[in-house]
């Protein structure tokens, strides 16, 4: 592990096998942990859309505020945009993605003692390439910037925002917990064998946590770019 040559079969990857992951990510309701078992443990597609969806994210933010300056032109005040949006969404994203799996390995192996561990790698590279539902948001951004005036209009340009940052944070919470559900219930099942009610109960525990930090992942990221206007 102190070689770089072992990390290298994280990034083996075919432009077939990606694109069919990116194809079950872009359906929430697929849930296709068990579709990705046979395959070989990679990280590239979660570097890569993670990395993209920072950089639109950044540029959306900062893009539409300057078009909004330009177009809207708010009392000649100028808009001054500041490279630590930057910094800080990469610790935004890349931080959710994978302290959130790390700590579901964690607890569900010494706390819940789950008879079939959980795959790090395979549960970074759902929440990965889930982030591609996230990079809609970028451009609709824009175009509710364009079209709304934030002086004149902002009380509906901040419902807007709210409106279509918690649409991406449920579709994507959804894409999630539906791949890593059924791996989780079968756990449950096996660890209160003889008993389905504190099964069902364990399981419904582990999935409103799972829900629960995507929520506040996703009021972050509305507070962090679109900020809160009253």
């Amino acid at each position: 592990m102190f070689q770089i040559n072992f990390y290298r079969k994280f990034f083996d990857l075919d432009s077939e096998t990606f694109f069919q992951k990116i194809q079950r990510a872009l359906n929430p309701l697929n849930p296709s942990f068990d579709d990705v078992e046979s395959e070989v443990d990679e990280l590239y597609g979660f570097f890569w859309i993670t990395g993209t969806l920072i950089f639109l994210m950044f540029v959306s933010s900062t893009g539409s505020n300057i078009l909004s300056e330009w177009i809207h032109d708010n009392d000649g005040e100028k808009y001054e945009y500041s490279f630590d949006l930057l910094t800080m969404s990469i610790s935004l994203f890349y931080g959710y993605n994978i302290l959130v799996p790390l700590i579901l390995v964690l607890s569900t192996s010494f706390l819940l003692k789950f008879p079939t561990s959980l795959s790090l790698t395979k549960l970074i590279s759902i929440y990965g390439y889930s982030n591609i539902l996230w990079i809609p948001i970028t451009l609709i951004n824009v175009l509710i910037v364009v079209f709304v005036n934030n002086k004149n209009h902002h009380l509906i340009l901040n419902l807007l925002e709210w409106l279509v940052v918690s649409a991406s944070g449920v579709i994507t919470g959804l894409s999630n917990l539906s791949k890593i559900g059924p791996q989780i219930h079968r756990n449950t099942l096996l660890v209160n064998e003889g008993n389905p009610d504190a099964a069902k109960r364990q399981y419904i525990l582990v999935m409103s946590c799972l829900g629960l930090a995507h929520l506040v992942f996703t009021m972050i990221v509305k507070i962090s770019f679109f900020g809160i206007k009253v």
